[in-house]
C-alpha cells in the first residue's frame, strides 16, 4: 500500500481547476469545465482508457434551506435514479 497525503482537498470545481492549471496536482473534473484547456494542451488527460462509472452525477447547491420544491423533486428523482 502507498501512503498518500494530498496537498489540496476541495469540493470547489473552480478551485480544483485553478490548482491543476498551476501544477499543484491532478483532479477528476467534469469534461465541460476543462474542455478548452484539454484542446489547447494546457491540461493532459491521465489514465486515458479509464472512465468514471457511468451514472455518476453530482448535484451542487448552496443550501437545502429555501430550496424550491421543483428543485428538491429533481434532486430526489436523480438520487433514486443514480
Amino acid at each position: 500500500m502507498i501512503s498518500h497525503f494530498p496537498r489540496l482537498v476541495s469540493d470547489d470545481i473552480a478551485v480544483l481547476k485553478s490548482a491543476i492549471l498551476e501544477g499543484v496536482g491532478i483532479a477528476m473534473l467534469p469534461h465541460a469545465t476543462i474542455s478548452q484547456e484539454l484542446a489547447d494542451g494546457r491540461l493532459l488527460r491521465l489514465l486515458e482508457p479509464w472512465e468514471p462509472a457511468e451514472g455518476l452525477i453530482t448535484a451542487v447547491f448552496p443550501s437545502r434551506r429555501g430550496l424550491l420544491p421543483s428543485v428538491r423533486a429533481l434532486i430526489d428523482f436523480l438520487a433514486k435514479s443514480f
